[in-house]
């Protein structure tokens, strides 16, 4: 019960990660904030964290909807671990012919709200001394991604907030780290991602299989524990190898 008297919100907690990262933080005893648009599969999620014993409170809300901050500051008023989990893709294809209102949109959902998030918590965080900025990343921020140009970039964009987040606020008891996720199975990847692409990702992944959202709710709740204090400023990797190294798997 690490999180024991912690507050933890977490964004996208409706399913999949989000989901898992929010159960797996209501285990080490943080108070979990569900923050998300589907209003059913937040309350699913919160009788879920209940059913375990712990305790959760389903705010629904856009991120890109200013008012989502007065509600959040009235539900919350002290949030110790912020998950940055939202993100949206926009279609695939060329960079220009993808729709410039989805191109705004993946920017908005992935990036922009996830540096409004970090600003609306980091003043209490400081003040208490103690504070855990988490993102949910990909490798295609340091890889690339043809196809998905806005990803990427907004990806990109999380890895230079958790850096410049981690230098700023280090000496004040709040950390920021990012995962950089390879390919995890959930509902959205399912929806999103071409049934080809994600047999080459698993062809290029060294453990020849996608990650589950449990695994990456287990690095969550290791970087938001207080004994990773000394852990800020880095990219831990849950990818299962993707990106590493050449080996006759690749070739298939």
């Amino acid at each position: 019960m690490e999180l024991s008297g912690k507050t933890a919100l977490v964004t996208g907690a409706a399913r999949g990660i989000g989901r898992a990262s929010a159960l797996e933080l209501a285990r080490a005893g943080a108070h979990v904030v569900l923050l998300a648009r589907s209003t059913d599969a937040l309350q699913a999620v919160q009788a879920e964290v209940e059913a375990e014993g712990g305790t959760a409170l389903a705010l629904h809300g856009d991120l890109t909807d200013p008012a989502v901050f007065e509600r959040l500051a009235d539900a919350a008023p002290a949030v110790d671990v912020l998950v940055n989990n939202a993100a949206c893709f926009a279609t695939y294809g060329p960079f220009e012919g993808v729709p410039a209102d989805e191109i705004e949109r993946v920017m908005e959902v992935d990036l922009l709200a996830a540096m409004r998030l970090v600003r609306h918590v980091l003043p209490g965080m400081k003040d208490r001394g103690f504070g855990r900025v988490i993102h949910i990343g990909s490798v295609a921020g340091s890889l690339g991604g043809a196809g998905q140009v806005a990803y990427s970039t907004a990806k990109a964009g999380l890895r230079g907030l958790m850096v410049s987040v981690a230098v700023e606020c280090a000496r004040q008891g709040v950390t920021s780290n990012l995962l950089e996720l390879g390919l995890v199975t959930t509902e959205r990847t399912s929806a999103a991602i071409d049934p080809a692409i994600r047999d080459a990702l698993v062809r290029n992944t060294p453990v020849g299989r996608p990650g589950t959202p449990e695994e990456v709710a287990w690095a969550v709740r290791f970087l938001a524990a207080p004994r990773s204090a000394y852990i800020t400023g880095a990219v831990l990797p849950v990818s299962g190898g993707l990106g590493l190294g050449l080996y006759p798997e690749q070739l298939g």
